[in-house]
């Protein structure tokens, strides 16, 4: 072997090393907070629904709501003052209830 060629080796070495010690993407918690939430301000009664749905009571999220929360980026949602969700969470339970409809 070569000089290049052990060169080349531990230079691909380290590249798998370090790709392999980063954490994925997805697990590293977007945290920027809400800060436009008029989509749900817009739909009567929507915020306090997604509000209850924070407490697994989705009886009343609408479709149009659900609408509403679809349109929202990645952020957190603070529904309590002490609380505040990822809006993937809630985009998520839409898609449950309203399956074939929203997607």
């Amino acid at each position: 072997m070569t000089s290049k060629h052990t060169k080349v080796m531990l230079f691909l070495l380290a590249l798998i090393v370090t790709l392999m010690c980063q954490p994925p993407e997805e697990a590293q918690p977007n945290s920027s907070i809400c800060t436009d939430t008029s989509a749900l301000d817009n739909v009567p009664g929507c915020f306090d629904a997604v509000k209850l749905a924070a407490d697994k009571d989705t009886r009343w999220l609408s479709i149009d709501c659900c609408k509403a929360v679809k349109t929202l980026p990645d952020c957190l949602l603070i529904v309590y003052p002490d609380k505040a969700y990822n809006t993937e969470i809630f985009k998520s339970i839409c898609v449950q209830k309203f399956a074939g409809i929203i997607s």
